[in-house]
């Protein structure tokens, strides 16, 4: 499928004008079709700029809006004077309403590794008190982790905790290893997801530096709440995937 070019340069379909659809975005959205059945393969080169211009009959400034949302998504890296490849290895990461961190990566044959970072009492600022449905100013405990599969930083993440609730929150963590089993001996033995939102920015330098990446990578960051078998809000998660290592995938369940 590959040729001297770099990647796929076959004239598909034509891009369909005045269908409500900006034109970059259904360029984008073919060539991640291409790119996730594994028709451009990990680390292949894709065309050129002028390729793309003309397989698609778009001009190279909508090429360019395309590739640009392929590099927030993480699914390429644009390297200067050599130009745009297809991400090596990356990790598809499962967002539904029983996600366990664990779980999640040893379905993919992955080792899961989770580092405390770091842990304090913190007052609730307004959104993560909303969420979780406490008085603005209540405790929390805030616990920031490093997140790896098979050694590799994949995200970093901060997860607010009612102290009142779990007096005792970073130590059990220590003591148990996952948030699951955590939660678990706080008297919580089952949760599950009641919303994530998930958006896409620029590390900031903690991030970066946790992740070793430069500031100039994007992050799909996620937001969730957890609530216990009751519906009570129990925690809530802000995550930073490095996205030149992952792809966030929503499972929709009846």
């Amino acid at each position: 499928m590959g040729t001297d070019s770099g990647g796929i340069i076959e004239r598909g379909p034509g891009i369909e004008r005045g269908n409500g659809m900006a034109i970059w975005r259904q360029v984008a959205s073919r060539l991640e079709r291409e790119i996730r059945a594994g028709e451009i393969g990990p680390g292949e080169r894709l065309p050129t700029e002028k390729l793309l211009s003309e397989r698609f009959g778009v001009n190279r400034h909508t090429v360019r809006q395309a590739m640009a949302r392929l590099g927030q998504l993480g699914l390429i890296r644009i390297e200067q004077g050599r130009g745009m490849f297809v991400a090596d290895n990356m990790l598809d990461y499962a967002l539904g309403p029983r996600t366990r961190f664990t779980e999640n990566l040893q379905t993919k044959q992955k080792t899961a590794l989770r580092e405390l970072i770091s842990a304090e009492r913190v007052k609730a600022p307004a959104e993560i008190a909303r969420a979780l449905g406490l008085p603005l100013g209540a405790e929390l405990w805030q616990l920031e982790t490093l997140n790896r599969a098979d050694g590799k930083r994949i995200s970093v993440s901060q997860r607010y905790f009612p102290a009142e609730r779990f007096p005792n929150m970073p130590e059990l963590f220590r003591r148990h290893g996952t948030i699951t089993a955590a939660l678990a001996a706080g008297g919580v033995a089952d949760y599950r997801r009641r919303s994530t939102r998930v958006s896409a920015r620029l590390l900031n330098a903690a991030e970066a530096r946790l992740l070793q990446l430069p500031r100039s990578r994007a992050t799909l960051q996620s937001e969730t709440v957890n609530i216990d078998p009751q519906g009570r809000p129990i925690e809530f998660v802000r995550a930073a995937f490095a996205a030149d290592h992952v792809v966030l995938s929503i499972e929709h369940t009846d």
